[in-house]
């Protein structure tokens, strides 16, 4: 069998593209998870407007 070369730096290249994707999974839910679980409660769909309003920066109620 040939074993193909990994030089010192996929590792960590790896790593870096794993806690990227982590990264990426977690802002996902927290965009859309709230807006997903409003279907079913309206707790859920107070949270999500509320993440909603965090995430573009504007207040949620207004002054």
């Amino acid at each position: 069998m040939v074993f193909a070369y990994l030089d010192a730096a996929t590792g960590s290249m790896i790593a870096a593209a794993l806690a990227g994707g982590a990264a990426g999974i977690g802002v996902l839910l927290r965009m859309y998870g709230n807006r997903f679980l409003g279907i079913f409660s309206k707790k859920h769909r107070e949270r999500a407007a509320a993440t909603a309003a965090e995430l573009v920066g504007t207040p949620d109620t207004p002054e």
